[in-house]
């Protein structure tokens, strides 16, 4: 029995190394292609025959980065912090308090999670146009800070496991519902929230249908749409390098903050609760 789960374990390893192989090689060819001159990416081989940092040079030079990027963490930090604190605030109720009308509206937020996003992208557009918001940055802020859906619905099971004589425990010693949940419900939810937040601050990161629409202002443009509008001059003459050192300079930033989070990414998968 041990030799068959020691082969077992053994197959289950080189499977998963084989997989992980393939899906890494595209972001592996990407990073070193951005390092080779144009004409070098039809030559054979992974590695660049020549460095040429050329590309990233270009790109700096051509289109100001360092205010994209800066643009990009005020609408990806800033409201993913505030909105992950009112989607916990929201899970909590919906999870432990008991109001009139609670499972009602429950299921109307989650029922907005079917609507996509492009049947609401004109009705916004003539709403921030209408309050003259589209040379500004709110659009992108003032829709995050009221949380997220698919964050209070998971942490709203997730904090359906949390036993009632945590909440009657604290209530006995005088919290009210905001030191409650300031106290234990945000440290019960850490992973969960920090797996989550990160999830959403992915996306936000990678958000390019929304800036092109609402943000009209080149100055407030995130640096996914100044790097989306550098590569569609170098594609046009098929400048490959340069298109992948524009890709390379979106990804780096996630691959950290998702190192950093990791921990926290997995504790959230593991899930662990609270028990009686």
């Amino acid at each position: 029995m041990k030799k068959q789960r020691k082969l077992l374990d053994v197959l289950v390893f080189v499977f998963l190394a084989v997989g992980s192989i393939f899906m890494l090689y595209p972001f592996i060819w990407m990073i070193f292609t951005s390092f080779k001159p144009k004409m070098h990416i039809y030559l054979g081989g992974l590695l660049p025959k020549v460095w040429d940092f050329s590309s990233y040079v270009q790109i700096w030079s051509e289109i100001p980065l360092v205010r994209g990027f800066l643009n990009t963490i005020l609408y990806s930090v800033p409201p993913v912090f505030i909105g992950s604190l009112v989607s916990v605030a929201a899970a909590f109720a919906f999870a432990k308090i008991n109001f009139r009308g609670k499972n009602v509206i429950f299921l109307l937020l989650l029922s907005a999670i079917m609507v996509p996003f492009p049947t609401i992208m004109i009705p916004q557009f003539v709403l921030f146009s209408e309050l003259r918001m589209l040379a500004t940055p709110w659009p992108l802020i003032l829709p995050k800070l009221t949380g997220n859906v698919l964050m209070i619905f998971f942490l709203r099971q997730y904090l359906a496991y949390v036993p009632d004589s945590v909440i009657e425990a604290a209530k006995l010693d005088g919290c009210n519902y905001f030191q409650i949940y300031r106290r234990i419900i945000l440290h019960l939810v850490g992973p969960a929230l920090a797996a989550h937040a990160v999830l959403w601050f992915i996306g936000s990161w990678n958000d390019y249908l929304a800036p092109t629409i609402f943000i009209k202002n080149e100055i407030w443009q995130p640096v996914t749409v100044m790097v989306a509008k550098f590569n569609e001059q170098y594609a046009i003459n098929t400048h490959v390098p340069r298109i992948m050192a524009g890709s390379v300079l979106l990804l780096v930033p996630v691959l950290i903050i998702y190192g950093i989070f990791q921990k926290w990414i997995i504790e959230s998968v593991v899930f662990s609760s609270v028990k009686e």
